[in-house]
């Protein structure tokens, strides 16, 4: 059995727990940073701490999975906050070159986000300053995009000159230097994949757009590792949070005889072009992405695949269903065919092949009507792995690695924890996030008129008893057969996740 050794993006549930998860799906030792050493939404993990944890432990590990943003800054939030030097980030990049001299048998995984730059007024996630001027930040990085390539009309030059006057400058140059130390930081971990310290690395495009920093940095990054001939190696695609499991993944299937070959199943045609929010490609090409990140095989057809991913994914309607359309009605729209591709998946499931569901229609949620398909069909318990949350490519990359996981045991043996993990994913993607947590989010001003869904102040345990009561009788609803109780918290005291703990 190798030990893996895990340094995840923070401390959230999706970072933390699920990589737990689909390492003991597949039997291997994954060995996580202590909660106590990581950070907490804004404050930063203990970066030297961690540092000498991660010395401890890889000193007889095989693999290291990193996060390089958990490894410079304490995590993904701090990694847009933080005013360390270029100088401080370079000696901390560089000691990963100590951990290959102690242990030269070491693989090194590693991925580090390029920075979002959110289309919003909110200073949540980002620096105060984006409670004011987030917006215009995000467009002056669109306007540059564009000039840079010579796509910019005459409105948008003036826009960009209006935003350069209404921006204070020191809150512009605040934002773009923590974006230029970032920036080289990537540089420097392309660096050292070409001597031979990092053995694989993503890049992470974190809520990215077709235009704006993201993509700009993208361009200038893959030119670089071009000069180092690694242009082909370095993986640049949308995502963030998924990122660890992708890697995780990735370590496990190459213990196996072979990779693990996939084949690729859509409810929508036409979906399968469609560009999610928050990215910058059809989910198409990044499908193609994730399952070579993770060291997946891609089959040709469905009859050839260990196993088959379905992918449920957004179309032009169900992208609508996020802002525009918040009902309590399910909707069944002309361009999603539910009976075709249940027919298929119990093909799959017939020949014995793992099966998994990415359920990427709607930002943030599972697709209610998807859900209700599958049940009405008995096939919420008949299939090995579901995901539903946030961005389409967070969803992606725990489906795959799910599946990635269940492929790794002997053909037809199925994992008891698997099976939690599913039953998990359910409670959270579908449960809270699809039908729980607007009820609750409506009806908070009867607990507290002061408390918001991005912040619960004091009355975080109150919240959580009503979430729980709520979620309680959607399991009666869909899971009788499941008996078994769970507590939960709001990691980062508002309504956007739940950390779910299965008892």
């Amino acid at each position: 059995m190798k030990k893996i050794v895990f340094l995840p993006l923070d401390e959230r549930p999706c970072n933390y727990l699920y990589p737990d998860y689909i390492g003991k799906i597949s039997g291997s030792d994954v060995v996580l940073v202590p909660r106590k050493l990581m950070g907490n939404f804004k404050q930063p993990a203990d970066i030297e701490g961690i540092w000498e944890w991660t010395k401890n432990e890889t000193a007889d590990a095989d693999v290291l999975i990193v996060s390089m943003d958990l490894f410079l800054y304490g995590g993904i939030v701090p990694s847009r906050l933080h005013h360390f030097s270029e100088e401080v980030c370079a000696g901390r990049i560089e000691r990963l070159k100590l951990l290959k001299e102690e242990n030269p048998n070491l693989k090194i995984y590693a991925f580090q986000l390029i920075t979002r730059a959110p289309a919003r007024d909110g200073s949540g996630e980002e620096p105060d300053y984006y409670e004011n001027y987030g917006y215009r930040i995000f467009r002056y990085g669109v306007l540059r995009d564009k000039e840079k390539l010579q796509l910019i009309s005459e409105e948008e030059r003036a826009e960009k000159a209006r935003i350069e006057k209404e921006v204070p400058k020191e809150v512009l140059e605040d934002f773009l230097n923590r974006r230029a130390v970032n920036f080289n930081n990537n540089k420097h971990s392309i660096d050292l994949l070409a001597e031979g310290v990092l053995d694989f690395l993503i890049i992470p495009l974190d809520d990215c757009r077709e235009h704006g920093y993201a993509p700009a940095e993208r361009r200038m990054l893959a030119s670089h590792a071009r000069s180092r001939n690694l242009f082909s190696k370095v993986y640049f695609y949308p995502g963030a949070d998924e990122t660890g499991c992708t890697l995780l993944a990735r370590a496990i299937n190459e213990v196996g005889q072979k990779p693990p070959s996939v084949y690729v199943d859509y409810s929508s045609i036409r979906g399968k072009y469609q560009i999610p929010s928050y990215e910058d490609r059809s989910i198409g090409e990044t499908v193609q992405y994730q399952l070579l990140a993770a060291g997946c095989g891609i089959a040709e057809t469905s009859a050839e695949a260990d196993a088959v991913l379905a992918v449920n994914p957004p179309t032009v309607f169900s992208l609508r269903l996020e802002k525009e359309l918040v009902t309590d009605e399910v909707f069944l729209e002309s361009e999603r065919n539910f009976h075709a591709l249940v027919e298929r998946m119990r093909k799959y499931l017939n020949r014995g092949q793992i099966c998994g569901v990415a359920d990427c229609a709607i930002p943030n949620m599972a697709d209610r009507a998807l859900m209700q398909f599958l049940y009405e069909q008995d096939l919420l318990d008949k299939i090995d792995a579901y995901a539903g949350w946030n961005t389409s490519s967070n969803t992606l990359g725990t489906v795959i690695a799910h599946i990635s996981a269940c492929c790794s045991l002997k053909k037809g043996v199925k994992s008891p924890v698997s099976k939690e993990f599913l039953f998990f994913r359910y409670l959270e993607d579908w449960g809270y996030m699809g039908e729980v947590r607007r009820e609750v989010t409506k009806g908070l001003g009867e607990i507290d008129p002061g408390i918001h869904a991005l912040d619960l102040g004091n009355k975080e345990p109150e919240v959580r008893t009503v979430v729980k009561e709520k979620l309680e009788e959607f399991r009666q609803h869909y899971f009788p057969q499941e008996k078994r109780d769970f507590d939960l918290r709001m990691p980062w005291n508002r309504m956007f996740e739940v950390e779910i703990t299965l008892k």
